[in-house]
């Protein structure tokens, strides 16, 4: 997988002008009248950041980038205000949007014209009050100070975290890339999350307010009961509609999801296939260090941690006399443990590795996605309540990094399945949605916010710390890397055993792909050495000059790098090509076989030789207007004379019931040549 990055981060480094007008147009786009709340100018600057950090780029040209693109977007956004004034608010689509105007209106009464400057760092008026200031009359050389100013302390503020982050991955990338590449795939998936949720309130919502007003009038104006409540709590005018308007949504997303993955983990499934490729190419990325980190966290996250929290924040609730919140976080608390377990046992699902006893032995839903996420978004609820949006952003976002965190170790550490993992995110979130919905608008029971965070992270620094201390070393050996390693005699393997391997590869996404038609024990330099005897070679590798071979149209196929393939999971551990003998120079095709690791191994004679599985396939080199070249799989099963792996002294050919030729093939590793291992 690091080699298929490679090529990215070279042509950046390669191209530091496009990184720079890059960030030059998302810096500018941001700041745009508006238009700013739809540009991701955070998930751009964080990433040239890290590639500053990684290396990559030079910190004071993107600098200078994004301050004239900074400077740029508010400059064009005080001209608008200026020009249009007050018909602005009119304006399709910005009248979609006139609480946004609004607010920034506000903000600029409140703090004059160091509001261009204050309000550059706040999320909601950042993009409007440079056009309120043109309204405004500001005058523009003062203007214009302020905002380069302000345009500076922006961009420094926004691409050096990204700079630090960046950093830190360099260095662990030269302890171990593999570890880097899961630390960043994590705080990939905590990132868009967060950035979703921000998107959810700051553009999509906005887009339908009236939609909000008239679904709640309808319901007002039925005579029933219960319409009368619908009506009345969810009018835009009542102060907590909103937030139980999205209570309601997401119980209605993620309760469906829920259900819906339940059936998805049937035998045969898709999903489950799935399961295994993510669970495989995790294996593949353990590191001594990253299973440190991972063990620490799932530790943190274990029942006993879960169940001194619950206790203490129940007892604080109360204390304070806050029945109906505090009857209610013990029923979800005590719900959500009697449900997992009982759940466990009704569909008997295995887990990857053996754990626990009783019904915890079983894996879907995963208990420490479920109830993580349980207790720790009520808390959240309950420490955001009454609070500004923007601070309940933030108490939002470290808890869903936390409980993201906690679910991501639990799939590293090979304890649950992917599938497990996003149940027990779904099912809690809807818990927690539903106590939301319930609990939320309840104003006359007092809480202490600060005191229940305190009360929280006391415990889990105080208790969780303790856990982790006494049982951190067990839980290393516990969650060690698991050797999967099957057994072959060679004489069953070729007899009939060969059948029951894999048939077909298997995507990342569980889906079946094309046949294994090759099965072949031995060293993998062996094989390539005897299948260069028919024109068979290695690929050339990616770099910025092979990629550019895509977009040439006269690139023979042989000069063209293979696009990445994974088997459950698992990279290549050999690919050879062969150009098409039918073909000839930049107009023929090519065959591509690719070797992955399995988990057999084929004893014959006291040798243990690696097995593994392979394909071959037949790609057609497109030319689209003569422009480009692209390779596109025509052919997933080739004749037995161009499978490769009838090479090999002593190959058997086989026959599988669908009429499918398997190659049979094995040699023995000659003195003092080592196999490679596997990815």
């Amino acid at each position: 997988m690091t080699d298929f990055l490679d090529p990215i981060l070279h042509f950046i480094a390669e191209n530091p002008s496009l990184a720079g007008l890059i960030c030059f147009l998302a810096a500018m786009g941001e700041a745009l009248f508006l238009i700013g709340l739809f540009v991701p100018t955070t998930v751009v600057l964080v990433g040239a950041g890290t590639l500053v950090g990684l290396g990559k780029l030079d910190l004071m040209p993107l600098l200078v980038w994004t301050t004239l693109g900074a400077t740029a977007g508010d400059a064009i956004s005080y001209w608008i205000g200026w020009a249009f004034k007050d018909k602005i608010k009119s304006m399709w689509p910005l009248n979609k949007y006139r609480s946004v105007v609004e607010s920034g209106e506000e903000f600029f009464k409140q703090h004059g014209g160091k509001s261009v400057f204050i309000g550059r760092f706040v999320p909601g008026v950042k993009s409007v009050v440079p056009g309120i200031a043109g309204m405004a009359g500001m005058n523009f050389t003062r203007f214009s100070v302020v905002n380069f100013t302000s345009a500076i302390a922006w961009s420094v503020a926004h691409i050096a975290p990204g700079v630090i982050a960046g950093s830190a991955l360099h260095a662990i990338g030269q302890i171990s890339g593999r570890l880097a590449l899961v630390l960043g795939a994590l705080l990939l998936v905590i990132f868009l999350a967060v950035m979703l949720g921000r998107w959810l309130i700051l553009i999509i919502l906005p887009l339908f307010p009236n939609a909000h007003s008239a679904i709640a009038h309808w319901f007002a104006r039925r005579p029933d009961r219960i319409s009368q409540w619908i009506g009345h709590n969810f009018d835009p005018a009542h102060p907590r509609s909103a937030g139980m308007l999205a209570s309601t949504v997401l119980i209605l997303i993620t309760m469906p999801a829920f259900f819906w993955l339940v059936g998805e983990v049937a035998p045969n499934e898709p999903m489950v296939r799935a399961d295994l490729a993510i669970l495989n190419l995790f294996d593949s990325l353990r590191t001594p260090v990253g299973d440190k980190i991972m063990v620490f966290m799932t530790t943190l996250g274990d029942g006993i941690v879960v169940t001194a929290i619950a206790i203490a924040v129940a007892s604080y609730l109360l204390f304070r006399k806050a029945w109906r919140r505090g009857i209610g976080f013990v029923i979800a608390i005590a719900g959500t443990a009697i449900f997992v377990p009982v759940l466990k046992l009704m569909l008997h699902r295995s887990r990857p590795m053996e754990l626990y006893t009783g019904a915890d032995s079983f894996s879907f839903p995963s208990g420490h996605a479920t109830l993580n996420t349980v207790l720790f978004g009520i808390c959240a609820v309950l420490i955001a309540h009454d609070r500004s949006r923007w601070v309940k952003a933030g108490i939002f976002t470290v808890t869903v990094a936390y409980v993201i965190t906690i679910g991501f170790s639990r799939i590293y550490l090979g304890a649950h399945w992917m599938s497990d993992v996003l149940a027990g995110l779904l099912f809690g979130t809807a818990i927690v949605s539903a106590f939301a919905f319930v609990f939320g608008p309840i104003h006359n029971e007092k809480i202490g916010r600060l005191t229940l965070t305190a009360i929280v992270c006391g415990m889990l620094a105080g208790f969780g710390g303790w856990h982790v201390a006494r049982s951190f070393d067990a839980g290393l050996v516990t969650y060690a890397p698991q050797v999967h390693k099957e057994i072959l005699q060679a004489s069953d393997w070729r007899d009939g055993t060969w059948q029951s391997l894999p048939a077909n590869r298997i995507g990342i996404d569980g889906e079946t792909e094309e046949p294994l038609v090759i099965q072949y024990a031995g060293p993998l330099e062996a094989f390539a050495d005897i299948a260069a005897k028919d024109g068979w070679v290695h690929p050339p590798k990616w770099s910025l000059s092979t990629a550019g071979g895509f977009v040439e149209g006269e690139t023979p196929p042989d000069s063209l790098p293979i696009l990445p393939r994974s088997q459950n999971g698992r990279q290549p551990d050999l690919i050879l090509i062969r150009n098409d003998a039918d073909g000839d120079g930049a107009e023929g095709g090519r065959w591509v076989m690719r070797l992955w690791p399995s988990r057999y191994e084929v004893l014959e004679g006291g040798t243990l030789e690696p097995l593994y599985l392979g394909s071959v396939v037949h790609e057609d080199i497109l030319r689209p207007m003569g422009e480009f070249s692209g390779p596109k799989m025509d052919r997933e099963l080739p004749g037995v004379e161009v499978n490769p792996a009838r090479l090999i002294p002593g190959a058997e050919t086989r026959q599988r019931a669908n009429l499918t030729h398997v190659v049979l093939a094995r040699l023995p590793e000659p003195p003092g040549l080592s196999t490679p291992a596997a990815d």
